[in-house]
């Protein structure tokens, strides 16, 4: 990635969000500059430290407009959102959402309850129950239609 130095010695962005990226043929894809990476790190932290977008330019020696123009680069938006979905379908984020809505349900919150309820449903197996009539099985399907008629008149009725 091209950078120049500006008077004040700190480094500027050459035009354009895009420079920078090489292309890694092992994993037939783009590969993230460095210095992307760690700004995206950085989005993705929770909280923030440096707590600015301003602050973490300065303490990285990256211009204040660069990171407006890397956003707009199709390839770090995926990559944005790649890390984004690994990062909140990670099995330990769930497991502190499904253990706080557990901890807010015994507390009497009726709304946690049901939340925690339709999450562990999920995981319940479900059981198909057959039951086979006899009476039933030893009819014709003429003789089941007629059966099903009277029944629909009599719901009718």
């Amino acid at each position: 990635m091209l950078r120049y130095m500006s008077e004040d010695g700190k480094w500027k962005g050459s035009n354009g969000g895009g420079k920078g990226w090489d292309w890694d043929n092992q994993t037939n894809s783009w590969k993230m500059p460095e210095i992307q990476s760690k700004f995206l790190d950085w989005l993705l932290s929770d909280p923030k430290e440096p707590a600015t977008r301003a602050a973490w330019c300065d303490d990285n020696g990256v211009h204040y407009d660069t990171p407006k123009r890397w956003k707009r680069d199709r390839r770090f938006n995926e990559e944005w959102e790649r890390r984004a979905r690994e990062k909140n379908i990670s099995v330990d984020r769930v497991q502190s959402v499904v253990d706080s809505l557990h901890r807010a349900a015994i507390n009497g919150d009726t709304k946690a309850a049901s939340l925690y309820l339709q999450y562990i449903d999920r995981f319940t197996p479900k059981q198909i129950i057959r039951t086979e009539d006899a009476e039933t099985k030893s009819l014709s399907d003429q003789d089941l239609l007629l059966e099903l008629r009277q029944l629909t008149e009599e719901f009718n009725a």
